[in-house]
């Protein structure tokens, strides 16, 4: 067994990955470009900055050594198989981002209320088609997927590919939730536990809500429409001395055109003074933690703007349903990969991004004076500084190195350790 200081980075941060294949149902054995290639290929290519897959093949042969063909590598994205394979395998390592959170990074984990509920952020996101897509209505579309983050550990998975109806251009996020069996909504979380589905306003459909909640104990937080005629039906009682609580203004249920009964929350935002309505229908919580999830819900735009912006993942890798969610998953593998490389770190050898943190705490701060200014009261739940979603670009950077030279542990905790505590 290598030590840590034999150790190449990149072996360190595909490690995860190692593992779960090597447990995996639908791994095989291919000599022209084994699962082994498939997986960390996939998972590279999200993270390096190319401009099209016959790039990227070049770079595997001349970087990486892959004696790989151009048809080997679309035959492997095309396969049902190897879409198994990596959905597997994201989700094993899944369950060790998961187990490996640090209570401190746990936004709800105080909160004794919640010791029974996971909650989870979804949405959609779209990106251009790849250069061979079939046109929809004489116009190539953007394709489209709906991911969701768990926001108690931060780690991601694809839902699934929007699918419109033929000759439709696009897919309602709620047409495609339904769709969906529900135990997939729960997230794999056990049974008796509650799901909280933090959404925007495009999952308003209250007769889903009611299907399930009742069968499968999902509930979700959304913002009210402004056009939404929802008829109150009474004043809920909650303790307005909980500082939790600091903006809620008002807490109701409200009946719903279709006859349902939800849940009303009215809230000004202390910072800088506006108005917000948010239904759900969960009626047990406090108001100010329903208020909580929806903030939090801003965690995965934060990762589509990564995505975006940082990784360059702005285009589908190819044009079949299959390809496309091969490309989807491995997003979330490489999501998942840096949060468990960026813990390991943090723990073993005490780096951390300090430049995020300095930065997020000086908008703390700024956000608290704001609302004493105005004689407003934040809520301490908003007052917390936590790890950052969004890595900064020398953290990619960096990552993108060790990944293509094979750089020992040691050497590459060196060239990390500045880069992480300030911009150059």
């Amino acid at each position: 067994m290598k030590n840590l200081s034999e150790k190449k980075a990149r072996d360190i941060f595909f490690e995860p990955m190692k593992r779960a294949l090597e447990t995996a149902n639908n791994r095989r054995q291919c000599k022209t470009f084994s699962d082994w290639q498939q997986l960390t290929g996939g998972v590279s290519r999200c993270l390096q900055p190319v401009q099209s897959g016959r790039e990227w093949i070049q770079r595997l042969r001349q970087v990486f050594s892959f004696e790989i063909r151009v048809s080997s590598f679309f035959e492997s994205l095309a396969s049902d198989r190897r879409l198994r394979l990596v959905r597997e395998v994201n989700e094993s390592v899944v369950s060790e981002v998961d187990a490996a959170v640090l209570d401190s990074d746990d936004w709800f984990g105080q909160y004794s209320e919640l010791d029974n509920f996971a909650v989870y952020a979804a949405d959609g996101h779209y990106h251009k088609c790849s250069a061979h897509e079939d046109p929809i209505a004489g116009k190539r579309r953007p394709v489209g997927h709906f991911f969701a983050i768990n926001l108690r550990t931060l780690s991601m998975r694809h839902l699934d590919l929007a699918r419109p109806a033929p000759g439709r251009k696009t897919e309602h996020d709620i047409t495609a939730l339904k769709r969906l069996n529900p135990d997939q909504l729960r997230m794999g979380e056990p049974q008796g536990r509650k799901v909280v589905l933090v959404y925007d306003m495009a999952i308003i459909d209250f007769i889903q809500w009611y299907k399930w909640k009742q069968a499968k104990g999902i509930y979700i937080v959304t913002r009210e429409k402004e056009n939404m005629s929802l008829i109150p039906c009474g004043r809920r009682a909650f303790d307005r001395n909980d500082p939790r609580n600091n903006g809620v203004v008002s807490d109701e249920q409200a009946g719903t055109s279709k006859s349902t009964l939800v849940r009303r929350i009215t809230y000004i935002d202390p910072v800088d003074g506006k108005k917000y309505a948010f239904i759900t229908n969960e009626m047990t919580l406090p108001p100010g933690l329903i208020v909580f999830f929806y903030k939090k819900r801003w965690t995965i735009e934060k990762l589509f703007n990564q995505l975006k912006n940082k990784l360059l993942e702005r285009q589908a890798w190819a044009k079949s349903p299959t390809a496309k969610c091969q490309h989807a998953v491995f997003l979330c593998l490489a999501h998942n990969l840096m949060l468990l490389l960026e813990r390991k770190i943090e723990k073993e050898e005490g780096i951390a991004d300090n430049k995020i943190l300095r930065r997020r705490t000086a908008q703390v701060l700024a956000n608290v004076k704001k609302s004493k200014a105005a004689g407003r009261s934040l809520s301490p739940m908003l007052c917390m500084v936590h790890r950052s979603v969004e890595r900064s670009i020398q953290f990619i950077r960096w990552l993108r190195w060790v990944l293509e030279y094979p750089t020992p542990w040691r050497l590459a905790m060196s060239q990390l350790r500045p880069l992480m505590e300030k911009y150059l």
